[in-house]
């Protein structure tokens, strides 16, 4: 790494993540040296950390080789791009920026010129944490599907503190892993249930979210997300013609369209939600750290139209294709 020290991290986040952020730096080996918050200086002093100004600061100064974006708050609007820009200095000089929150945010900032034009191992440098496809989970998952064979029906429910994120990166994660599995869906059925609109990103997007998902060749998803659960809960089932696959991230079991048991793996020990919230962000940020861990980069645009789609769903209460964004996107 080209950045300040291995294991020191500066971090940007809210009063109410301290708990869980210094948690996760603990499991993940990381030293908090430097810390900014909008909720002022003492957010720092409960870390003993060198307090920052403000995220943008952080991100241009820091003298640690990583940095975590744990809050929303002032990374980018729908218009200001300027954080992003900022996001990309610091992943040039080699540090790497680790978020809960996705970055970008909107399917639109792709073709920012911050964006667009950075190198592929500048982008890669930033990281979603926690990704599924980097937990022990989806490893499990991984190991049976060339015995599995074809995928017809995907569901998946992903629900966390409000601390561990906002539904804006729970949506995000669950995009990200339908994409993988499926491709670019061909439409989108979303809806939002919430104390305030449905906003045009991922940005302060909040509350419940479900959704139906058509993708090519007559498969479907079903997805749940929610970012005001008492803890950490993920699962995600599969369905096929020679089983279904059940998995969560402590057990991934392969039942025969008979009843079969054909594979029942125990992948983590059973945890509360709220202590499972800081080992899973804490094993994905090493996961993302380590080159022979990492896997293939995100597919930023498919995973975004998608997402994006949903939110556009939610607002017309119709379903949406990502293709209309991705159309927008090839002509910018």
């Amino acid at each position: 790494m080209d950045g300040g020290g291995e294991n020191l991290v500066s971090c940007w986040l809210r009063s109410d993540q301290v708990s869980l952020v210094d948690a996760i730096a603990e499991q993940a080996g990381l030293e908090i040296v430097e810390a900014a918050s909008p909720d002022g200086q003492s957010v720092a002093e409960s870390l003993e950390a060198e307090p920052m100004p403000d995220l943008r600061s952080l991100l241009s100064s820091t003298s640690a080789g990583i940095v975590l974006i744990a809050d929303q708050s002032g990374i980018t609007s729908e218009n200001d791009t300027s954080v992003l820009e900022s996001v990309i200095d610091a992943a040039e000089r080699g540090v790497h920026v680790l978020s809960l929150e996705p970055i970008p945010a909107a399917a639109l900032h792709l073709s920012s010129p911050a964006w667009r034009d950075a190198a592929d191992t500048v982008r890669e440098r930033i990281s979603f944490v926690p990704l599924a496809r980097r937990s022990s989970a989806y490893a499990g998952i991984t190991e049976l599907l060339s015995q599995f064979g074809e995928i017809e029906a995907i569901s998946v429910r992903v629900m966390c503190s409000h601390a561990a994120g906002s539904l804006g990166a729970r949506l995000f994660g669950i995009c990200e892993l339908l994409v993988t599995l499926l491709g670019t869906p061909e439409t989108i059925d979303a809806a939002h249930v919430s104390a305030g609109p449905t906003p045009d990103t991922l940005r302060g997007l909040s509350g419940h979210m479900t959704a139906n998902v058509r993708f090519p060749g007559g498969k479907c998803a079903s997805i749940m997300a929610s970012d005001s659960a008492p803890g950490w809960s993920r699962a995600i089932t599969l369905i096929g013609p020679r089983g279904v696959i059940d998995a969560s991230d402590h057990r991934v079991r392969w039942m025969s369209p008979e009843g079969q048991i054909l594979d029942d793996a125990q992948m983590t020990d059973t945890k509360d939600p709220v202590t499972l919230e800081a080992t899973l962000i804490a094993d994905s940020i090493v996961a993302s750290l380590t080159p022979g861990l990492r896997g293939q980069p995100i597919h930023m645009n498919a995973t975004l139209a998608m997402a994006q789609a949903g939110l556009l769903s939610a607002r017309t209460g119709h379903p949406e294709s990502p293709s209309t964004i991705l159309d927008i996107l090839s002509r910018a």
